[in-house]
């Protein structure tokens, strides 16, 4: 076997063996928030109950996590180029993510939140949540989404800025010759 053969060999039990963990992963997740749900009617104390369901809706959220990374490693596109309405409405959510980071540092200043560790810690990790939902959405809103394979050595000797510019290359010149 030729050593490009070979390493496309190794490449997709790479990508097989990925998607089968990724499942495993959902599975023991799910099972997470199985048992959330069944421990939530005994709780009394409304802080604690409110705890454990943020922990299942991280639960919840490393489901679709894997579930994107299942798709994508599946050859699923993730996005068409044309993105113009969802566009309008992540500027939208980016302009509430922002006000919600700004809330969350004033809350961070505050006397009550400030000198109570457990509430800091909480409004910190919201402060970070929004920090980052933040970020993904502008990332989401300005870059191109396409799909190059591991393989391919151009883009990973000359990075991702060159895979991204030789994208949109290819883009205009099919959109050049569909005109034609």
């Amino acid at each position: 076997m030729s050593i490009l053969k070979e390493h496309r060999a190794e490449e997709e039990k790479a990508r097989l063996e990925a998607i089968e963990m990724l499942k495993e992963q959902m599975q023991l997740e799910g099972k997470l928030v199985g048992l959330y749900e069944r421990t939530a009617p005994s709780i009394e104390n409304k802080p604690v109950m409110h705890l454990l369901h943020m922990i299942e809706l991280d639960s919840r959220k490393h489901i679709d996590i894997c579930q994107i990374v299942i798709e994508v490693l599946e050859g699923k596109d993730v996005f068409k180029e044309n993105k113009e309405e969802l566009i309008k409405g992540l500027q939208e959510h980016i302009e509430i993510e922002q006000g919600a980071i700004e809330r969350a540092e004033k809350l961070l200043k505050n006397v009550w939140i400030r000198e109570n560790k457990a509430l800091s810690e909480l409004i910190k990790k919201l402060r970070d949540d929004e920090k980052h939902h933040h970020a993904a959405l502008k990332k989401l809103s300005e870059k191109p989404f396409f799909r190059f394979l591991p393989g391919d050595f151009t883009v990973v000797f000359r990075g991702e800025e060159f895979a991204e510019e030789r994208y949109r290359r290819e883009k205009k010149y099919k959109t050049q010759k569909s005109q034609e």
